[in-house]
């Protein structure tokens, strides 16, 4: 009773399952050790260079701000980068355990976003979207393809899932409205981006009515164009008698087909992390949302995974006062992830690889002893599935975990799917 209380999503209830964890030294059954294959490192730390990112202004490697994660972990566009790199840098994490972090230059201002789920597209804050690998080659050579999409700070966007693209370009294909065939890839490309209005105000920055817009892209590996696109619409109207119509932090789901957000004025109870359902119908007017979670507090952004097997909903990752924690919804469990290092302190936004992986930028030191250990900054790679809280879940339940860890060829696939979409070496 009393560890069914503690694993529920509450941040008391993270606080109080990670003291559970801690001082009853809970051990994993022996079914954790037999995965198959071999499972990752349940956390990598890879610190970063002051030669090769520069300093901050108290010493150490400028870590940046407002990072976002690929879908395979590789790569991390982060804002704030410092004066060695500018405002806006692309990360390379090495393939391994272990290695140098690489930085590479952008032509982006603070706050560019990657079209989530693909990454084909970066887009600076103006709306301007660059091909992934020209900006990779490139740096800050690299040239825009088009210009669209919901534009400013706070912005995000995501391609949609290929099922829906497919269906809908065949739709589209066979119309007689306009006749036009699709050129270069056989189905147009829908970007669907998200933000919420700016305010002269800088105190109300950050907090207002959300508008979305969808974009469908005709790319031919080459050259890129607008075909169609909804234009900006306010959502969510629907929703005004129960969640008000003012919102904080949205973030849009990797296949474009959710959000969250924090309503400010709700009619009952208080403000807090809700996730919300959008049309499928990438081209759809009418932009109602459905109510899907809600956290019961109120975290900083939360962050979207990728959707699960058999229609499972996508897991969220989120930081809160320098800890990061995933959100299992189809659980309704919070799980905090424990550290392998000391003082360690998670920066700006985690995120979710496809194979499940939580990366973060955080600082930490290599031993308790301050004198000796100087504070490092860098990135952090955890496993969910090994961390203690996930195992003292199920051992409660007296059942297997449905997955024991990630593995090693689970990261494998991935890196080597991403890098073959985008021409990379692996």
């Amino acid at each position: 009773m009393l560890l069914n209380d503690l694993l529920q999503p509450k941040p008391w209830g993270c606080h109080l399952l990670k003291a559970f964890v801690l001082l009853t030294g809970f051990s994993a059954p022996a079914v954790w050790a037999q995965s198959g294959d071999a499972c990752i490192p349940s956390l990598a730390y890879y610190p970063l260079d002051a030669r090769e990112v520069g300093a901050d202004s108290n010493g150490l490697p400028a870590l940046g701000t407002y990072e976002r994660i690929s879908p395979d972990g590789r790569f991390i566009l982060r804002s704030y980068s410092g004066a060695q790199l500018g405002k806006v840098s692309l990360m390379e994490l090495p393939a391994g355990d272990k290695g140098a972090v690489k930085a590479y230059r952008t032509p982006f201002s603070n706050e560019a976003f990657p079209v989530q789920g693909s990454w084909r597209y970066l887009v600076d804050i103006s709306g301007e979207h660059y091909r992934f690998s020209d900006v990779l080659a490139k740096q800050t050579e690299a040239r825009p393809l088009f210009k669209g999409g919901m534009t400013g700070f706070y912005a995000a966007a995501s391609e949609l899932s290929p099922a829906t693209a497919t269906a809908t370009a065949t739709a589209t294909a066979t119309a007689t409205a306009n006749g036009a065939a699709v050129e270069g890839h056989s189905a147009p490309i829908y970007i669907r981006s998200l933000s919420w209005p700016q305010d002269a105000n800088s105190d109300n920055q950050g907090v207002g009515p959300l508008q979305l817009t969808t974009l469908e892209i005709k790319d031919d590996g080459r050259s890129a164009r607008i075909a169609r696109t909804t234009g900006a619409q306010f959502i969510c109207q629907n929703r005004q008698s129960t969640d008000g119509n003012v919102y904080a932090l949205p973030m849009i789901s990797v296949d474009g087909y959710e959000f969250s957000a924090i309503p400010q004025i709700p009619a009952s109870g208080q403000p807090s992390m809700r996730v919300y359902g959008l049309a499928k119908d990438p081209m759809s007017k009418d932009q109602a949302c459905d109510s899907r979670a809600d956290l019961g507090f109120s975290p900083s952004k939360a962050v979207f995974g990728f959707p699960g097997a058999e229609g499972q909903p996508a897991w969220l990752t989120y930081s809160d006062v320098g800890h990061v924690y995933v959100f299992d919804r189809s659980l309704r469990l919070t799980i905090p992830l424990e550290h392998a290092r000391h003082r360690v302190l998670a920066s700006a936004f985690p995120g979710l690889t496809r194979d499940g992986r939580v990366v973060y930028a955080a600082t930490w030191r290599d031993c308790a002893d301050t004198a000796s250990c100087p504070e490092k900054t860098g990135y952090v790679v955890a496993d969910p599935y090994q961390s203690q809280a996930y195992k003292a879940y199920w051992s409660a339940r007296n059942e297997p975990a449905p997955k024991a860890c990630i593995t090693h060829k689970d990261v494998d696939r991935e890196r080597s799917a991403f890098a073959r979409m985008h021409q990379l070496k692996p």
